[in-house]
């Protein structure tokens, strides 16, 4: 996380002048106030979605073009609907839909900046396991400890690792703070087991491991 980024990065509340629905005599209609309220409310919420996703980067080579987006925003603020005409306002309705468009680019560059700094942290390590008990396998997942909706089952439309069966080709990965990944078994009488992976102990070439039983213990042992 980048905790440097200029000053452009300042959540947007909307302001009551130019939320004002009072209307005057000769002023815009209800219709175009209510449009322009909308809009602004939309651009305002993208604009602070964009902040926090600004924040989650280090990359900081979109500052300069962020503070200018959003100075464009703040000279929006200063506008007093009640005293455009309706003409005025649909100037102010181009204007913000050109902001959003805009933002939304933006938007999608910083996430895949994110992905590329994620990725970047990440090591990939080959697994292989052999299935060293006497159990059949019909379920299994690996996952990050911090990532527990990741939990696909590897095994899903197999007939299962069989005793002194090998499975290779699985991945896990190694964040930089070498976060547990979870291994989950499920036999097939039903029976769980969750096993937390030392991933800080692994190497980048790949690891091996084997599945052994303890029955005194009751559980699944990997090493």
């Amino acid at each position: 996380m980048n905790h440097h980024k200029n000053n452009w990065v300042i959540k947007f509340f909307i302001l009551s002048v130019f939320l004002s629905i009072t209307l005057t005599g000769c002023g815009p209609s209800e219709e175009k106030i209510a449009q322009a309220q909308e809009a602004y409310t939309a651009l305002t919420q993208l604009h602070n979605e964009v902040v926090e996703a600004h924040n989650h980067i280090s990359d900081n080579s979109l500052d300069q073009a962020l503070i200018a987006l959003a100075a464009q925003v703040k000279e929006i603020e200063t506008h007093n609907l009640n005293e455009l005409k309706d003409e005025e306002i649909d100037v102010l309705l181009d204007t913000m839909s050109s902001l959003t468009d805009s933002y939304e680019e933006y938007l999608n560059e910083i996430n895949t900046i994110q992905e590329q700094e994620t990725a970047a942290i990440l090591t990939e390590i080959p697994l292989t396991l052999q299935n060293n008990t006497e159990m059949t396998f019909h379920a299994l997942a690996l996952y990050s400890e911090d990532n527990v909706s990741q939990n696909t089952d590897v095994l899903e439309d197999t007939s299962g690792l069989s005793p002194g069966q090998y499975l290779a080709g699985l991945i896990i990965y190694k964040d930089a703070s070498a976060t547990p990944w979870i291994l989950k078994l499920e036999n097939a009488e039903g029976t769980s087991y969750e096993i937390q992976l030392p991933v800080n102990t692994y190497k980048e070439d790949g690891v091996s491991l084997t599945l052994t039983y303890d029955s005194e213990q009751n559980e699944i042992k990997c090493s």
